[in-house]
């Protein structure tokens, strides 16, 4: 079996047992958290909200109206962009986050304004194009990062958003256990090896690099392609 085919396996498995408790990092209203669990999301998980508040903070533009989120797990980002009035395309590998996704957009009576997809991004053909395009908390788990960058280009019309990790120490080194134990695969990648992937994949001239906590929020801007 091919490296990708494997990890895409047991991605989906790590996630769909993973689905309720990785909810309630942004939310309890799957499952409570305990003080511990707090604690934790306080000191090693405030990547997670601020690429959340990146995110929002583009997508707020009123020239973005179509939203693919890929890789949507439980549905908290593909919330907020149909609260900012947008509509959205929700996909996940993982069926069990796409149906928490589906929860929370019934709750909130938006179901005409959200699909939902389950499957391998790279796997499926869309038969249109997004505004924008947000891959938060995806390339942890991409083997062949340029060839998924390339797949985006050509899937958007307008802007991408992407985080990228760049965990080292003993935060990442728990993380990369943690993972390790339960069978997921995870990888974590060095500024110069972004770029390298940006200049290959075709796209590098016209990115926006941020410093995050424990990584990096990447911002491609197709627009200025055109100049």
């Amino acid at each position: 079996m091919k490296t990708q085919e494997k990890d895409i396996k047991e991605i989906k498995s790590f996630f769909n047992s993973y689905s309720r408790t990785f909810s309630s990092i942004y939310s309890e209203d799957d499952k409570s958290r305990s003080i511990f669990d707090k604690l934790m999301d306080k000191l090693f998980r405030q990547a997670v909200y601020q690429r959340y508040a990146f995110t929002l903070e583009e997508t707020a533009k009123d020239s973005i109206d179509s939203i693919l989120d890929v890789g949507c797990g439980p549905g908290h980002h593909t919330i907020a962009f149909l609260n900012q009035g947008k509509t959205v395309t929700a996909l996940d590998v993982a069926d069990e986050m796409v149906e928490l996704t589906k929860e929370k957009v019934s709750q909130l009576n938006k179901n005409d304004e959200c699909e939902f997809i389950v499957s391998d991004y790279m796997e499926h053909e869309f038969d249109k194009k997004f505004d924008a395009i947000a891959v938060l908390g995806f390339f942890d788990y991409v083997s062949d990062p340029v060839t998924v960058l390339k797949k985006l280009i050509h899937d958007a019309n307008k802007e991408i958003y992407i985080s990228i990790p760049n965990e080292s120490g003993i935060l990442g080194l728990q993380r990369k256990i943690r993972y390790k134990l339960r069978n997921c695969p995870l990888y974590s990648y060095s500024k110069s090896f972004l770029i390298e992937c940006l200049k290959e994949a075709g796209c590098y001239e016209y990115t926006e690099i941020r410093k995050a906590s424990r990584g990096f929020f990447v911002v491609i801007r197709k627009e200025l392609q055109e100049r």
